[in-house]
Parts: C-alpha cells; sequence; structure tokens
C-alpha cells in the first residue's frame, strides 16, 4: 500500500490531509459516531492537536461537564467496553437507540432527576406497551451511563439507583407472565401440523423444541455432530444468532455466540419422539441435500429451509403466528359445522415452546435440580419459579380430586 506524503515528502498518518492551500487536517470520528475534523497551518501543529484530542478523549474532556448529555456517556460506556460478544453488543445498542436515544437520551445528564428516570420508565410502560423485561434491560443500559457519569465526577448521585426496583414493585398487572401450553393444547398444536400440506415442514422442528426445551438459538444451530442417536443426547455449546444492523456498524448478518453462562454448555437427553422427528428431518435432508451454509466456520446444520438457508428466530416466530392463525380458522370452521364453541389455540412464541418443556417436567415432580441442568437455566430460582407456578396449579386439582372422591359434601 502507497503511503499517502505532503508536500516535504513527509508520511502523512492515517486521517491526517494536507489541503491545496498548503494547511493540514485531521478527520476522526467520535464515540457519539460524528464525522470531526481538526485543522492546523503545520504538520507538528496538527500532530500536537491529535496528542490533545487523545489525551482529552480518554480523560473524559471532549465536552465541558455543563454540555454532557446522557447520550454521550453512554456512547462513551460502549466505546470503552472491551471483550464483549458481538451480539450482546448489539442487543445492548439496539435497546437504548430504540427507547432512549432520541427523546431522553438528548437530556443533560446533570439536570436529569431520580423523580424524572421514574417518570421516563412509566412512560415507557403505560404509552409505550413496553413489557417489564424490556424496560429493566433498558435500565440496565441507562445506569451504567449514569455510573461512568458518577464515577468521572460529572453527577453526585446516580439518578436510576432504585428506580427500577421501584417500578417492579408498583407495576402489578402491568407485568405480562409467559404461560406453557396445556397439555391438550400441545397435541392440538402438533396434531396439526402433521402431515399438513403447507405446515408438516416444521413438525420435526417444534417436536424437537418441544422434547428438548432447547432455546432457539440453540435449535437454529443444532448440526449433526452435535447429535448422538446411541447414547439419546444433544450436545449444546452455541447458539445461532441473526446480528441486526446498527448504525455506523456492520450490516444485518448471522453469527455463531456461545452461551451466556457456563450452564448453558449442556447434554440435553432425548425422549424416543425426538429422536424419530431427528430421523425425520434426516431423511428430507437426504432429499433436498444436506445444509451447505457456512456461518463463522459452522456447517452441517440440521433445520434448514428448502433453499438450504438455516432457520433464525424471527423466521420460527413468523411461522408460529401463521400456523396458530391456519389452526384458529379451521377451528372456527369446524366448530361451525359441529355446532359447538371452538377452541383457539393461544399466541405461541419460541420461548413458550421451551417454557412449555419445562413445565411438563415440573408437572412430573422431576427433581428441581435436573430440570435447571437439563434447561440451562443459570440459576435454580429461574427453576424454582416455574415449579412453584406449576405446584400451586397442581394443589387445585388434587383439592378439586378431593372434593369429588369423598362423599361427605
Amino acid at each position: 500500500m502507497v503511503s499517502r506524503k505532503d508536500n516535504k515528502g513527509r508520511v502523512l498518518q492515517k486521517g491526517e490531509i494536507q489541503r491545496k492551500d498548503g494547511r493540514y487536517h485531521y478527520a476522526y470520528t467520535n464515540i457519539a459516531g460524528k464525522r470531526c475534523y481538526l485543522y492546523a497551518d503545520t504538520l507538528q501543529g496538527l500532530r500536537k492537536k491529535e496528542s490533545e484530542l487523545q489525551i482529552a478523549t480518554w480523560q473524559g474532556a471532549t465536552q465541558s461537564e455543563s454540555s454532557v448529555t446522557l447520550n454521550f456517556m453512554y456512547d462513551r460506556v460502549m466505546a470503552l467496553k472491551i471483550g464483549i460478544k458481538e451480539s450482546t453488543l448489539t442487543s445492548y445498542l439496539q435497546s437504548y437507540n430504540n427507547h432512549v436515544r432520541d427523546e431522553f437520551g438528548n437530556q443533560l445528564i446533570k439536570n436529569i432527576s431520580h423523580s424524572d428516570v421514574m417518570a421516563f420508565y412509566s412512560y415507557l410502560m403505560r404509552n409505550k406497551k413496553l413489557g417489564i423485561k424490556t424496560i429493566q434491560h433498558v435500565h440496565s443500559q441507562v445506569y451504567s451511563a449514569f455510573k461512568l457519569a458518577l464515577q468521572d465526577g460529572i453527577i453526585y448521585r446516580n439518578p436510576a439507583e432504585e428506580a427500577f426496583e421501584k417500578l417492579r414493585r408498583v407495576a402489578g398487572s402491568y407485568e405480562r407472565k409467559i404461560r406453557a401450553l396445556t397439555i391438550d393444547e400441545q397435541k392440538a398444536f402438533l396434531g396439526f401440523l402433521e402431515g399438513h400440506p403447507t405446515w408438516n415442514r416444521y413438525h420435526s422442528i417444534f417436536t424437537v423444541m418441544l422434547g428438548t426445551g432447547l432455546r432457539v438459538g440453540e435449535l437454529c444451530g443444532l448440526r449433526w455432530r452435535d447429535v448422538d442417536i446411541e447414547r439419546r443426547v444433544i450436545d449444546v455449546n452455541h447458539n445461532l444468532v441473526l446480528i441486526k444492523a446498527i448504525k455506523n456498524g456492520p450490516k444485518e448478518h448471522l453469527a455463531i455466540s456461545l452461551p451466556k453462562s457456563k450452564a448453558g454448555i449442556r447434554q440435553v437427553p432425548m425422549m424416543y419422539p425426538v429422536i424419530e422427528a431427528l430421523m425425520d428431518e434426516y431423511e428430507w435432508a437426504k432429499q433436498k441435500g444436506f445444509s451447505s451454509e457456512t456461518v463463522d466456520g459452522y456447517t452441517d446444520f440440521i433445520f434448514t429451509k428448502r433453499n438450504g438457508n438455516v432457520y433464525t428466530s424471527i423466521r420460527l416466530d413468523l411461522a408460529l403466528k401463521e400456523i396458530v392463525d391456519a389452526y384458529n380458522k379451521q377451528e372456527k370452521a369446524v366448530a361451525t359445522i359441529e355446532k359447538r364453541e371452538p377452541v383457539y389455540l393461544p399466541h405461541i412464541s419460541n420461548h413458550m415452546l421451551r417454557h412449555t418443556f419445562c413445565t411438563r417436567l415440573c408437572e412430573r415432580d422431576v427433581n428441581p435440580k435436573v430440570i435447571q441442568t437439563i434447561m440451562g437455566h443459570a440459576s435454580i430460582n429461574i427453576t424454582m419459579d416455574i415449579y412453584a407456578e406449576v405446584s400451586q396449579a397442581k394443589q387445585f386439582q388434587e383439592i378439586d380430586k378431593l372434593a369429588d372422591e369423598l362423599d361427605v359434601f
């Protein structure tokens, strides 16, 4: 590569340019993604300004304290993160950009009070109808920006301290809890897929999800080498994720991501319906051709579309919506003919299928530690929350059963 030089034969560094009038300028992009320039009459003067800029950037003096916005501090937080996974970084940026940057983020950070943060979270819940978990994700981004401002001495207390905890306590009915499919709903769902001229392609996919509790990224990234039919185990060691495009960043693309915690790396036992579904998938691949797509060096994926490309969580969620719509439309027509009330399927998501598998284990009083291991829960508390919900429902069933069996009332 040929180096650029000025009119005195001196090699110019990246970003340095000598203009036609003999002056120099240095172009750079700040941490907020804005294109900026430094100007000087001499190359020596320009490089002095470059050095001052570098020092100021690390010392946090690129803006005076009186003009620092929440956006500026958040962008600095992101610029200082090292070793973070691409999928996680993208998730953070999307959460902040979608819900904070254009409105709340433009405020001067020194002027934001604790009640301002509380009002903002309330606005996200009541007006924008965001779920409590989404707001929690937003809170973690906002909190980190305030924390860095506190450490830099720009503010004297973190106004986001305890803000989310207070919101959670008063949220009450606003928190939407995911529910599992009932056994009848699960049978109806799989029965509708099996042999269906349009939706049969998804029968093996959702059978594996309902029979293993795999996360959707784990299922999409599953390879034939990860499955041991003889030992009846699936080796879970990675996820397939869709990295969405971000401003001034990479375009949308697929990537392989390692589990967030050690608990995510596990071996999941297979029941025989899961093995049968995988064998059906193998026969389908033999006819249509095995996947040739490569993502970050990973290939040989099990679940692929007819064009050979791998499935993504977005595509499977869309398929679930279309399947439920088709089922409910058919159920309405059949119920009309049979002169009965229709029994519809609820909205189904990928995570709901995983939650359903966990619920089936809890219903059968499987040891919670065993469930935690199979599900890859990082904390036993996650497992126990589901176990407690199932136990409460079983208590009512047992009480009703007792009332029916005792001939004393």
